[in-house]
């Protein structure tokens, strides 16, 4: 049976040799190279087919096409994301021999990412380190080294099915050549996973083409972009309301039935935009979920820089409706108009002034707007760079009323960009892995202040000391931390409020004082 076995395996070699013969160089590099730990199996099946250099173009082609999280942009950001990945396990993972993206460590962190700690301990029978019991039995753990990959929370529950999970890499020859400790994890299951979870459009057959010069740069969404320059310039970018409804809710200005927020953000790819929602309550008279979301956006003069209209699925949240999209808009003084319709009536029409700033460094330390809300929760599906309120997996609905009820909870939340972060404590005998590798976390305070007056007249004021309090780092925005917390439903009285949440970053020595009025209704 063995020699069955290595004929077969022999045949297979000298096929698959005959099959790539006809290939270029670069593509014969490409199918041996690490992003061959990314193929489906029906793709690594259909890639040892290929013949011609044209064939293998359409595959590599379509193989992106298919990861793409903003398809109908220039730009994919899973190939930076992977791309970046490749180059720094190239970089970083050069004691064992060959490249360092095709080892075992390289592969593991193309296929899941940067790990929460990683630690190195060398073995031994002493009472410092980690002891070969630790370690599979076999005559070179105890000269050899161990590296420990930790991953935990939503991230290792998706990849490797558990809030945490643990990647063993041990150098039993005592080589620098680290091989995953077989047994601990399914790694067949959790590359499948990974390799599942990078496909975007899992439907799509043949690529397709992107015409960059067709394509506002940056392109935050499939949604109306406003430029300053002519809308003709742009194909799909309109400045005029079609519908003469619309246009006549606009004119008149009759604010009514909702109201309006927005933000500014930026990608850790550089992109800039401008999330714009409007809440809308239930009294409004809204029925279902279908409708049509419009506005515009006016310059200082009152000129349209920007409208737009399509229909749309309102997102319940609680007892009332919101719904929200990212723009991408120029900077200045603004003032945006927007609305909800269903079955051709306006039912809610609002209103903001808007300052940008047109852009935002996407490396420099900064806080963004404090958002209050009664509901946060987990996305069903995976987030786009620029989805409007969405952190790392996490939806936060602004109230845009700031209107909350006793029996609410009152969350707050802050998106920190590149805080300072610090050195990670590890435990006693160990030392850490080449500094890139160990994940560094921020050291944030936040000290609480509320101040106003209930409806009956009574003066309040409430302040906490500040205190240490976690960052979550956001999945999938290198970089970016979320900072909020909820109090509890009954902590006010109805009246109204002014809440000031002020963020010291322990590292950088730096802080952010952030304020928001709120009201609190029986």
């Amino acid at each position: 049976m063995k020699l069955r076995a290595c004929v077969t395996a022999a045949v297979l070699v000298c096929l698959a040799a005959t099959a790539f013969a006809d290939l270029s160089r670069e593509y014969r590099e490409w199918g041996a190279g690490p992003l061959q730990f990314l193929l489906t199996k029906d793709e690594a099946a259909k890639w040892r087919t290929l013949t011609s250099d044209a064939d293998a173009k359409a595959f590599v082609d379509l193989f992106w096409a298919r990861r793409d999280p903003t398809a109908g942009t220039p730009r994919n950001e899973y190939r930076e994301t992977v791309d970046a990945r490749i180059k720094y396990a190239d970089e970083q993972f050069t004691g064992e021999s060959g490249r360092g993206a095709l080892t075992e460590r390289g592969k593991a962190f193309i296929l899941y990412g940067t790990p929460k700690r990683a630690e190195r301990a060398v073995p031994n029978r002493g009472t410092g380190g980690t002891t070969s019991t630790d370690l599979e039995v076999g005559r070179h753990e105890a000269e050899g080294a161990l590296i420990q990959w930790t991953y935990e929370g939503d991230e290792a529950q998706a990849l490797f099915g558990a809030q945490r999970a643990v990647i063993r890499f041990v150098d039993r020859l005592g080589n620098q050549e680290y091989k995953i400790e077989r047994g601990r994890i399914d790694m067949n299951k959790a590359q499948e996973r990974a390799i599942e979870r990078s496909i975007a459009q899992p439907s799509l057959t043949v690529a397709p083409t992107v015409s960059a010069a067709a394509t506002p740069a940056p392109a935050p969404a499939p949604a109306a972009v406003a430029v300053e320059t002519p809308a003709a310039a742009a194909p799909g970018v309109t400045t005029e309301l079609t519908t003469d409804a619309f246009k006549t809710a606009v004119a008149e200005a009759k604010y009514s039935g909702g109201s309006a927020t927005w933000g500014e953000y930026v990608t850790s790819f550089g992109e800039y935009f401008v999330p714009v929602g409007v809440y809308i309550p239930k009294s409004a008279g809204v029925s279902g979920t279908d409708a049509t979301f419009f506005g515009v956006v006016q310059d200082a003069g009152g000129k349209n820089v920007l409208a737009f209209e399509e229909p749309v699925k309102l997102t319940a949240t609680k007892d009332d409706y919101f719904v929200d999209k990212s723009l991408s808009l120029p900077a200045g003084k603004h003032k945006g108009i927007f609305g909800v319709a269903q079955n051709g009536k306006v039912v809610a029409l609002a209103s903001t002034d808007m300052t940008l700033a047109g852009t935002l460094d996407k490396d420099a330390s900064a806080a963004g707007q404090l958002i209050l809300s009664n509901n946060v929760y987990p996305l069903s599906e995976a987030q786009k760079p620029n989805d409007p309120f969405a952190f790392g997996g996490l939806k936060v609905i602004p109230k845009a009323d700031r209107t909350f009820r006793p029996s609410d909870e009152l969350w707050y939340f802050v998106e920190l960009r590149h805080p300072g972060v610090a050195e990670p404590a590890l435990p006693e005998g160990t030392v850490p892995v080449n500094p890139a590798d160990v994940p560094r976390m921020p050291k944030i305070q936040v000290k609480l202040d509320v101040a106003g007056t209930t409806t009956d007249g009574k003066p309040v004021k409430m302040a906490a000391a500040p205190r240490e309090t976690d960052a979550i780092e956001l999945r999938g925005v290198p970089g970016h931390f979320g900072v909020g917390n909820a109090m509890p439903p009954n902590t006010f009285k109805p009246g109204d409020y002014t809440f000031t949440v002020k963020v010291i970053d322990t590292v950088k020595k730096t802080s952010y004082t952030l304020s928001e009025k709120f009201k609190v209704v029986e």
